[in-house]
């Protein structure tokens, strides 16, 4: 189509043409097609392409309006009980474990050896099958364990354990009661008036007695540097009453021949 069609006082061929129309200098475009008209003296500049400033500027798009900033909400610090995230939320944290609470729940639940008590010399070691008044007995446990070491896992935590055993209370049955740190076991054939060297009794009334020891442990727990000691107490019994007797002496007289 013809974009420039006008009445030239100068016309220039060669590699460019310029054509000055009312003060407007425009230089046509090297692949534009150009057509002179000799009897009105126009030229015919024609093109697929628009020369630029012929049809005139394009609309300039308007700019969308910016959205205005929204201001920043002044924060509020959290309190005691929260903690605050990077995008500035509060939030409640886990809370921290209790150590100590840790600690002497595992300590509460160790295994520790039953102590039953044990006492010599045995009724069956002579024909009467009891112990005579008079006669020391002998008392020890059926366990010799005094430290037992564990290692626990309560609420993620290794809890680590030692439980030592202090001392052993009897009670005797007859209204008597003995605490020994120390047990000798009674040898099987002794002196029978030899007393213990560490713990025993001496029974002076006849009767059927049930011997109950009561163990005493102190457990000391450990977590990441923390520790703790409770005391625990065990009880056990003799599985059989235990028979004292008094032996008499009865003099026969010789018979007469």
């Amino acid at each position: 189509m013809p974009i420039l069609k006008h009445h030239s006082h100068r016309l220039l061929l060669g590699t460019a043409l310029v054509v000055l129309l009312s003060a407007t200098c425009v230089i046509p475009p090297a692949n534009a097609k150009i057509t002179y008209d000799p009897k009105d003296h126009t030229l015919t500049v024609s093109d697929e392409v628009t020369v630029p400033g012929i049809h005139g500027p394009k609309p300039i798009t308007p700019v969308k309006p910016v959205k205005p900033i929204t201001p920043l909400k002044p924060f509020t610090p959290c309190n005691d009980n929260l903690r605050v995230t990077a995008n500035l939320k509060c939030y409640k944290p886990d809370p921290k474990p209790d150590i100590p609470a840790i600690g002497y729940q595992a300590a509460a639940s160790i295994t520790l050896p039953k102590n039953t008590p044990q006492y010599g010399p045995q009724p069956t070691q002579n024909k009467w099958g009891i112990i005579p008044i008079g006669y020391p007995v002998w008392l020890w446990t059926s366990d010799n364990q005094t430290v037992i070491t564990q290692t626990v896992t309560n609420q993620g935590l290794i809890v680590s354990l030692t439980a030592t055993r202090q001392n052993i209370t009897y009670n005797l049955g007859d209204g008597s009661q003995t605490t020994c740190a120390n047990f000798t076991p009674r040898p099987l054939h002794n002196d029978p008036f030899q007393q213990s060297p560490t713990c025993g009794h001496t029974y002076q009334t006849p009767g059927h007695y049930t011997i109950t020891a009561t163990t005493t442990w102190n457990v000391t727990w450990q977590i990441n540097g923390q520790s703790g000691t409770i005391t625990i107490t065990d009880t056990t019994t003799t599985p059989t009453p235990l028979p004292i007797g008094e032996l008499h002496t009865v003099i026969i007289p010789e018979p007469t021949p």
